[in-house]
């Protein structure tokens, strides 16, 4: 009884071990693993992000995955929040606009340092009125770069406007 424990509990240590996520290589402020960004969208986006991040000190990155390995958006997106470190340890100022166009799903992840300005209430205004609709017309760049130039509006505007 004891060795069959044994071997249930060695096999659900690999199938654990085997179904933890394969987070894509940050490779830059944009990460477009799913191929639906255009060249100049790329280009045009990592300008911005750059111009961003000097302008504030905000770590912005924009990442499209092929499949959200069986997690929820919620989930795999804290999860590549944190692996990939996003914002730093002390400001935590980083933002992860995740977009995984096979299962239809779009997130943005702030950290806890932004967390004050960019909502969650807020966030889901931008992926409803500028993410979405160029997403189900077909325009993945143009979503992505609607949605990118309204988190940067919203962290670069006075709270009081």
């Amino acid at each position: 009884m004891g060795r069959l424990v044994c071997v249930l509990l060695l096999l659900l240590a690999t199938a654990a071990a085997a179904a933890e996520p394969v987070w894509p290589r940050l490779s830059g402020r944009v990460v477009d693993e799913a191929g639906v960004l255009s060249q100049a969208a790329r280009d045009s986006l990592t300008a911005k992000l750059a111009a961003h991040e000097q302008a504030t000190g905000d770590q912005v990155v924009v990442a499209t995955v092929p499949s959200l390995q069986g997690l929820s958006v919620e989930e795999f997106a804290n999860r590549l929040f944190r692996a990939w470190g996003l914002g730093g340890a002390e400001r935590d100022d980083g933002l992860l606009l995740l977009v995984a166009p096979s299962e239809r799903k779009v997130r943005i992840e702030v950290g806890y340092g932004l967390e004050g300005t960019l909502t969650d209430a807020l966030s889901k205004v931008i992926i409803v009125n500028a993410v979405t609709p160029r997403f189900k017309a077909g325009d993945f760049s143009g979503g992505v770069t609607r949605g990118v130039d309204d988190i940067i509006t919203v962290l670069t505007t006075d709270a009081s406007e």
